[in-house]
């Protein structure tokens, strides 16, 4: 999955570049894809605290860059871009201080005793997205093995449970501690790799 700056000028530039109802982006650009590409964009304007990423497919082409449609499980990213484009939101602590990449990485974790096998999803260097069918509860203490994909050691990492997802794609969100562990210093370096080469492919 290759990763798409996009940087607007002004807040009202990507305002007016973005549909809400459609959930589609138009991003100036002279970077070429393909329909049905998946790619991951970074968005860029002014007073906006980082650089938040959405995952999005390329629906075609205009004069001077690419349509894109906005993958629907970044809303809340959307949401937030929207907010503070348009001044609504000023306090921007409560959304996410790491960048998270979608990946597909396997991953151990301790439940009840028992050791499972899943896949990590949505990863950062400050947590994750496990999928499970039977979440452990908010606020439990579990330790992760997630397999780097370019060593055979796994990365061990400790968190504290920080939300559940029931129904649909169920899982549970992880917040990491320690950060300046060993494999905690690798995740970050992994994920920096994967930014600078532009091809983001955690699986």
């Amino acid at each position: 999955m290759r990763l798409l700056t996009l940087a607007y000028p002004a807040a009202s530039d990507f305002l007016a570049a973005y549909d809400d109802a459609s959930r589609t982006l138009l991003a100036q650009t002279k970077t070429e894809a393909t329909s049905g590409e998946q790619l991951l964009v970074e968005i860029a304007f002014p007073k906006l605290p980082n650089r938040p990423l959405l995952r999005a497919v390329c629906r075609g082409t205009f004069a001077g860059g690419l349509r894109l449609e906005l993958d629907r499980g970044d809303a809340e990213t959307s949401e937030f871009l929207v907010k503070v484009a348009k001044g609504e939101m000023t306090d921007h602590a409560k959304h996410r201080e790491h960048k998270r990449f979608p990946s597909a990485l396997p991953v151990q974790y301790a439940m009840d005793g028992v050791r499972k096998s899943s896949q990590v999803e949505d990863l950062s260097a400050g947590g994750c997205f496990v999928r499970a069918d039977r979440p452990p509860p908010v606020g439990a203490i579990i330790a992760l093995d997630i397999q780097s994909p370019d060593e055979n050691q796994p990365m061990h990492l400790t968190g504290q449970v920080a939300w559940v997802r029931d129904g649909k794609d169920p899982g549970f969100g992880v917040e990491f501690d320690a950060p300046e562990t060993p494999d905690g210093k690798r995740l970050r370096m992994l994920l920096r790799k994967a930014v600078g080469s532009g091809d983001i492919d955690l699986e």
